[in-house]
């Protein structure tokens, strides 16, 4: 890893797999996002956080579906791709107080791109979680 000097790690993720050994050695750690203002016991999302280019880079590539409440957090990060993807996704863009500047629903494998000048971060999430966990423009998130 450029510059790091970490020591490459797996990161195990919510339905027992570990990240592929591509991923590991990134500076991944997981940010649970919830809804401000979303009362007691409502879902959140777990995400892992890349924030190298490696990380970036790489994001969900290659990877089988994400499970319910999982993510990545891609930071910074302000457009994405859906080259190499197997499965669709929601992307929620943020700014820099978590707050939900654009969501964009259903973005196809392969064929996908998305924009949205002014993010600071963008948050995949399998299809339809956005949705299901209630986020939407305008929502602010909030880290735990």
């Amino acid at each position: 890893m450029a510059g790091g000097g970490e020591a490459a790690r797996a990161v195990d993720i919510s339905d027992g797999n570990r990240i592929p050994a591509k991923y590991e050695g990134k500076s991944m750690t997981d940010v649970i996002f919830r809804v401000e203002g979303a009362p007691e016991g409502a879902p959140f999302l777990r995400a892992e956080a890349a924030d190298t280019f490696l990380g970036r880079f790489l994001g969900l590539m290659g990877r089988a579906k994400l499970p319910p409440g999982r993510g990545l957090l891609l930071a910074p990060c302000n457009s994405v791709h859906m080259c190499f993807m197997r499965f669709a996704i929601d992307v929620v863009y943020l700014d820099a107080d978590d707050r939900v500047l654009k969501v964009v629903e259903n973005l196809w494998p392969w064929l996908g791109l998305s924009l949205c000048p002014g993010a600071r971060a963008a948050l995949e999430m399998t299809a339809g979680e956005a949705k299901r966990l209630g986020i939407e423009k305008g929502t602010r998130l909030r880290r735990e």
